[in-house]
This record gives structure tokens, C-alpha cells and sequence, in this order.
């Protein structure tokens, strides 16, 4: 089934199965997720869930804390769409993630 995901901070709109996480959905579309490992390790897909249902998988506590998970905030790669979304990439982006700090 087909479940369509707004992603709040692009104003862009992709139709998701909820057979795929979502970064695989979505990642077709270069300009609207960043690019990321697909599998939790990296924490660039770190999303806002606004609305909407989902399932998720483990979530790698060195980028998703339990608090947060709470408020709805998960990696893209380890959540399923159960209804239409509506979320918000809060990542880093990976470049971000490996610069050096001064």
C-alpha cells in the first residue's frame, strides 16, 4: 500500500510503500533526503515525525535517544510508513559529520 510523505522543510511530496523504509523510498529523489548509509549507522536521515503512523526498527542509540524516539524522532532508514506522514530531516549532513573541528 502507498502512503504518501511530506517532507516539511523541502515542501516536496513522495508517494512511500510501507514494504520500505523510507530513506529507500524517498532517496530516489536526490534533492529532497540526504545521502546516507541506509542502515542507522550514520544518523544523517534523523527525522521530526510531525504526523502519521509508522513502524521502526532498532534505533542506534549513539544517534537516537530514547527520549527522543518518545517525541517521535527516528531515523528515516529504520522507519516503515503505516499511513500518509508528514516529517522533517533534522539530521547533520554528512559533511557535517566528518569536518574537522577547529
Amino acid at each position: 500500500m502507498k502512503h504518501n510523505i511530506l517532507v516539511k522543510n523541502k515542501e516536496k511530496q513522495r508517494a512511500c510503500t510501507q514494504d520500505k523504509h523510507l530513506m529507500a523510498s524517498l532517496s530516489t529523489c536526490t534533492d529532497l533526503v540526504p545521502r546516507g548509509c541506509h542502515n542507522g549507522a550514520c544518523g544523517v536521515c534523523k527525522i521530526l515525525v510531525h504526523s502519521g503512523d509508522f513502524e521502526k526498527l532498532k534505533m542506534n542509540r549513539k544517534h537516537i535517544t530514547e527520549e527522543e524516539e518518545s517525541s517521535n524522532i527516528v531515523l528515516a532508514c529504520r522507519t516503515f510508513p503505516k499511513s500518509d506522514m508528514e516529517i522533517e530531516f533534522i539530521g547533520k549532513p554528512k559533511s557535517e559529520l566528518y569536518t574537522l573541528g577547529n
